[in-house]
């Protein structure tokens, strides 16, 4: 059973982690739909590893890594870590295979940036994904950042090569003032 709620929103609720919920972690990050484009989860971790592995970048900054959740847990989202120094953090997104494609993405996503922009008052968010994951960058483009630039062959999906797209949103930009 998930945690309490850290943020509610209208499609979505993101809860705070429990040791309970490591397995079901472990099972998404080890499917291949996953790893296919998260080059952190190449590789199958097992339970040593996973709880440094998956919490590791997230510290007393205000960092957050919460699991989204449409009544069951259906995906983790993750806002970290806060450079305080440019008010600027990374956004990462995770959602379970039976649940991509579903909107859950944008929705977490959407969340996990007003609590950025909101709460710890950041003037930039970036996000990275590899540029096959289609699904990715319409969840990042809906909710509002702008494709920013590419790291060519960067990445490597299913065995082969990729770029890495790079996306920004700033504070003013969300906030709607141009």
């Amino acid at each position: 059973m998930p945690g309490p709620v850290f943020l509610a929103g209208d499609r979505v609720d993101l809860r705070t982690v429990d040791s309970e919920d490591a397995e079901t972690l472990r099972e998404w990050i080890n499917h291949p739909d996953v790893r296919r484009y998260v080059q952190r989860y190449r590789l199958p971790w097992g339970e040593e590893e996973f709880e440094d592995g998956l919490f590791g970048d997230f510290t007393d900054d205000g960092s957050a890594a919460l699991l989204v959740c449409d009544d069951d847990p259906v995906g983790m989202v993750g806002l970290g870590p806060v450079y305080d120094d440019r008010r600027m953090a990374n956004l990462g997104c995770l959602i379970a295979p039976e649940h991509q494609g579903e909107g859950y993405g944008t929705a977490a996503g959407r969340l996990a940036v007003e609590y950025g922009f909101e709460e710890l008052l950041l003037n930039r968010i970036e996000a990275r994904c590899q540029a096959p994951n289609a699904g990715a960058r319409r969840s990042l483009e809906r909710i509002g950042f702008t494709e920013e630039g590419r790291k060519r062959e960067a990445a490597v999906a299913e065995g082969e090569y990729v770029d890495e797209v790079v996306y920004g949103l700033l504070r003013r930009e969300w906030k709607g003032e141009g």
